[in-house]
C-alpha cells in the first residue's frame, strides 16, 4: 500500500510539473504575442501620428523634407533620401547625404534596366559607399506605390552592419503606404489651389490672385517694378463677326503670346473681359519695358487666329506705368495701376494698336 501511495504521489507530482511547464510555455507564448501586438500598436500609432503630421503640411514645399526627417526619427537611421517620379524618372527631392552615387537601384530604374521596383534590404560588412568617407553597412530601399502607380522611393541607410532587418521592411512598408496617400493628397491639394488661382479660359492668373500676390511681389521688386495694362482692340466686333468661340480663341492666343514673351519672375493675370494686367520685376528704365511691350504688340498683330477657314486679325493697346518707390503699401500699387490704366486709355483714344507710357 505504501508503494501504491508513493506511485500516486510521483504521478501527481509529474502531472503537476507537466501542467506547470505547459502553463509557463503558454504564458511565455502569450507574453510574446502581447509584445508583438504592442509593437504593431506602436507602429499603428506612429503611422497615424505621422499621417496627421504630414497632412498638416499639405500645400507646403517642405512636405518632402518633413517626410525625410520622419524617416530618420522613426527608423533611427543615419541617412534618408526621398525620390519622386517626374517625367518617368526618379528625381532626388530630399536627402541628408552629400553623395548618392551608391544608389544603384535608382540609377538602374532611370536607365530603364528595371521595369518594376520592389523592396530591397542589403547588409554588407564592406562599405557600400565606396570611395567616400560616408559609411553605409545597412540599407533598405522601399518604392512608394499608390495602388499600382509608382510615385517615388525612399532609401534609408545606417553605418551599423545588420541594423536594418525584416522588421524594418514591415515598418517602412506600412509608412510608405501612408506617405503615398499624403503625397497624392498634396498633389491634389496643390492642383485645386492652382485651379482656384487661374482663369479657366486663358490659364492666366485670375484678378483675385493677382491682387493677393502683388503685395508680396513688390517686397522683392529689385530696382523697381512695372504694371502694364493690355486691352484687345475692337474685341466686341470680333465676337459679333466671327462668334464668341472665335473670341475665346483670340483671348487664348493673345494670353499665350504675352506669357511666352515675359520672364518667369513676371506675373500675368486676366484683369477682366478682354483686359490683361502684367507685373514686371526688377525694372530700371521705361525703355526696356516699352521695347518688350512693342515686340509683344507686333507679335499679336501679325499672328491671326484661324476660325472656320477664316483669319481673324486682332491688335492690342497697351498702357505702362513704372514705380521705383520701395514703399510696400497697397496704395502705391494702386497708384501705379491707375496710371497704367490711364495710359491704356490714351492708347485707345489715340488710334489703338500702340504702346503708351
Amino acid at each position: 500500500m505504501f508503494i501504491s501511495l508513493l506511485e500516486r504521489y510521483n504521478q501527481l507530482k509529474s502531472d503537476y510539473e507537466s501542467y506547470q511547464k505547459l502553463a509557463e510555455e503558454t504564458i511565455q507564448k502569450q507574453n510574446k504575442e502581447i509584445r508583438e501586438l504592442d509593437k504593431k500598436l506602436d507602429m499603428l500609432s506612429s503611422i497615424i501620428e505621422i499621417s496627421q503630421y504630414i497632412n498638416k503640411c499639405l500645400g507646403s514645399d517642405e512636405i518632402i523634407s518633413k517626410i525625410n526627417d520622419i524617416m530618420i526619427g522613426i527608423l533611427g537611421v543615419n541617412y534618408s533620401s526621398v525620390y519622386l517620379l517626374e517625367n518617368r524618372k526618379l528625381k532626388l527631392k530630399c536627402t541628408n547625404l552629400y553623395n548618392t552615387d551608391h544608389h544603384f537601384k535608382i540609377r538602374e530604374y532611370n536607365e530603364h534596366k528595371l521595369s518594376k521596383l520592389t523592396p530591397c534590404l542589403a547588409n554588407s560588412v564592406d562599405n557600400m559607399c565606396m570611395g567616400s568617407d560616408i559609411q553605409v553597412h545597412s540599407s533598405l530601399f522601399m518604392p512608394i506605390y499608390l495602388k499600382e502607380e509608382l510615385l517615388g522611393a525612399i532609401l534609408v541607410e545606417h553605418n551599423i552592419y545588420n541594423y536594418l532587418n525584416q522588421g524594418s521592411i514591415k515598418l517602412l512598408s506600412a509608412l510608405s503606404n501612408q506617405i503615398a496617400i499624403c503625397i497624392e493628397n498634396n498633389r491634389l491639394y496643390n492642383k485645386i489651389k492652382e485651379n482656384s488661382q487661374r482663369d479657366f479660359l486663358t490659364n492666366l492668373f485670375n484678378r483675385n490672385y493677382f491682387f493677393s500676390a502683388i503685395q508680396e511681389k513688390i517686397k522683392n521688386c529689385g530696382r523697381g517694378f512695372a504694371i502694364i495694362m493690355v486691352d484687345i482692340d475692337n474685341f466686341k466686333n470680333c465676337n459679333d463677326t466671327f462668334g464668341h468661340q472665335c473670341g475665346d480663341m483670340v483671348l487664348k492666343r493673345v494670353s499665350s503670346i504675352i506669357k511666352d514673351n515675359l520672364r518667369k519672375e513676371d506675373m500675368v493675370a486676366r484683369y477682366g473681359g478682354e483686359e490683361i494686367i502684367i507685373y514686371m520685376y526688377d525694372i530700371k528704365e521705361m525703355l526696356d519695358v516699352y521695347n518688350r511691350m512693342s515686340s509683344i504688340r507686333k507679335s499679336i498683330e501679325r499672328e491671326p487666329v484661324e476660325y472656320n477657314g477664316k483669319l481673324c486679325f486682332v491688335t492690342v493697346s497697351i498702357g505702362i506705368s513704372i514705380s521705383d518707390n520701395k514703399d510696400e503699401n497697397i496704395e502705391n500699387v494702386e497708384n501705379v495701376i491707375r496710371k497704367a490704366d490711364m495710359n491704356l486709355y490714351k492708347a485707345k483714344n489715340s488710334g489703338k494698336n500702340k504702346v503708351v507710357y
